[in-house]
């Protein structure tokens, strides 16, 4: 077999068993909280030896951390923008659809009410988690959002700052009834509503002076 082939399939092997890994470890978490579980839970529930546990992630904060880098990577990758040619209402409606489907997905929720839970008691996973996903976030979208303003088509001075403005319309009430465990999982007409709202307003606010 070919060397890079043979090193491909390899690959290929350690990944999926990493998001194995990441799987039973987010079930673990959710269901006993990130404080009491162990690595050993994880490992017996993944069927293997801690050996092997451990030589993907050196400890629980490590594993969580991937977790989060995980989570955050599926809302990094909505924010790739272009400005260039594109009309930003359709752009920002289009990226506001992904990020609510995403945002209150039953696994985003439950890693967000992790996390909530566990800050009280562990200030640093909550820090962990906003350098790794809303700042980011904001950064990127401040990126797209300062060529808009440059271009004219919106009054943005401070772009970061009105990139967590967009995100906190997103989430709006519809998030938090999620947090709170008082909605099921949207609907895609529900999300459209929601979007169109939240991107009217945040175009009212931010017009062209």
């Amino acid at each position: 077999m070919d060397l890079q082939v043979s090193k491909g399939i390899s690959q290929t092997i350690r990944d999926q068993r990493r998001d194995r890994i990441l799987q039973v470890a987010r079930e673990v978490f959710f269901e006993e909280g990130f404080s009491a579980a162990t690595m050993s839970t994880i490992a017996a529930r993944l069927g293997g030896s801690k050996a092997t546990l451990y030589a993907y992630f050196k400890n629980k904060e490590d594993l969580f951390d991937a977790i989060i880098a995980d989570q955050c990577s599926v809302i990094e990758s909505m924010l790739m923008l272009e400005a260039e040619g594109a009309d930003i209402h359709a752009t920002l409606t289009a990226l506001g659809r992904e990020l609510v489907t995403a945002m209150c997905s039953d696994q985003a929720v439950r890693t967000f009410q992790l996390i909530i839970e566990e800050s009280r008691r562990n200030p640093e996973l909550a820090r962990r988690f906003d350098q790794a996903g809303p700042k980011v976030g904001s950064e990127r979208l401040g990126g797209y959002l300062a060529t808009c303003h440059a271009k004219g088509d919106i009054c943005a001075p401070d772009p970061v700052h009105a990139a967590g403005v967009f995100f906190n319309l997103m989430k709006g009430e519809l998030h938090f009834r999620r947090l709170l465990g008082l909605e099921p999982e949207p609907s895609a007409e529900t999300v459209e509503k929601e979007v169109a709202t939240a991107v009217a307003t945040f175009l009212r606010a931010y017009a062209p002076r």
